[in-house]
């Protein structure tokens, strides 16, 4: 089933969310409009979408928050930005690229060095994330 237009479909990386819930008995949280589903994907609401030159830039309202252990893992996932370009693209968080896009048409994040600390530097950088689903208005 495709996303509604204006939607970024993310899980981030479900043996990362089945640990916050299960084995540190922790929590997910979405604020700002974004919604998690039953699947533990999230939907972040599309807020701006810019063509430029290169490609294509989208920016997603809305974020996610994991904590466990008491606050020792805390992970905050907001104002994501989608750059898309023929070469690949990346996805990034406050000024930062946390995951690298291979070119072509798969959204399939890989982890960056910078990312690696924003998930307690528990992942490698080039782990995999879960893929990532968008859909954006036709005359985008």
């Amino acid at each position: 089933m495709n996303p509604p237009p204006g939607i970024l479909r993310w899980a981030v990386k479900t043996s990362f969310v089945r640990y916050v819930r299960v084995i540190a008995a922790g929590t997910v949280e979405v604020t700002g409009g974004a919604v998690l589903g039953a699947d533990d994907v999230i939907e972040f609401p599309l807020v701006a979408a810019v063509r430029v030159p290169e490609g294509r830039e989208l920016s997603f309202g809305g974020g996610v928050r994991f904590r466990a252990h008491h606050g020792a893992l805390d992970v905050n996932l907001t104002g994501l930005r989608l750059v898309l370009r023929p070469d690949g693209g990346h996805l990034g968080i406050d000024g930062l690229v946390l995951a690298t896009l291979p070119p072509g048409r798969e959204l399939l994040p890989t982890l960056t060095e910078a990312g690696v600390a924003v998930f307690g530097n528990v992942y490698p950088a080039g782990t995999g994330l879960a893929p990532l689903d968008t859909a954006v208005p036709i005359d985008f």
